[in-house]
């Protein structure tokens, strides 16, 4: 086998064992979701608010007919709150059958997919976040946070909060 052919074949390979992430901006920090988990992105909105919310509850957004609860992941993972910009969009989430939440980022950047070999652990820092950030992927001297949505979302918090929207609705 030549070196190009060994190159494509191992190419190949890593395709096959990665796993592609919806890359996306915060601040100057970059996350990625698993593609898995996204159903779609949206552009940004103004969410319907609910009263009583807490503040990085947005609120709601029909999106074709179906009650969309829309959260600020900018200012549940500890961001400081920014304006909306142009690029700034709704990254809707599938968490579990039926389950669809909105999470506001400030651009989408791309799809990336990741090699095993580029995912390091998350350091334990201690903090209350850090179950979010499950990994570090690195390349080309640049690092994304790969986080669990549902740790960073808090699932119980979300069904409360999908129980006042549906009352809401």
């Amino acid at each position: 086998m030549s070196h190009e052919e060994n190159k494509t074949a191992t190419r190949a390979r890593q395709a096959a064992t990665s796993e592609r992430y919806l890359a996306f901006q915060i601040g100057r920090e970059q996350y990625g979701i698993p593609l898995l988990r996204v159903r779609e992105v949206i552009e940004m909105s103004e969410p319907t608010p609910i009263p009583k919310s807490p503040p990085h509850f947005k609120g709601v957004i029909d999106l074709r007919g179906q009650i969309i609860s829309v959260l600020d992941l900018r200012l549940k993972l500890s961001h400081q709150e920014t304006k909306n910009g142009p690029k700034t969009a709704i990254v809707i989430l599938d968490l579990e059958p039926h389950l669809f939440i909105g999470v506001v980022v400030d651009r989408v950047n791309s799809v990336l997919a990741f090699h095993s070999d580029e995912l390091s652990p998350a350091p334990n820092s201690g903090s209350a976040g850090e179950k979010s950030v499950t990994a570090i992927a690195r390349r080309e001297g640049k690092l994304t946070l790969i986080l669990d949505v549902r740790a960073a979302l808090d699932m119980n918090e979300i069904d409360a909060i999908k129980n006042a929207a549906a009352a809401a609705a």
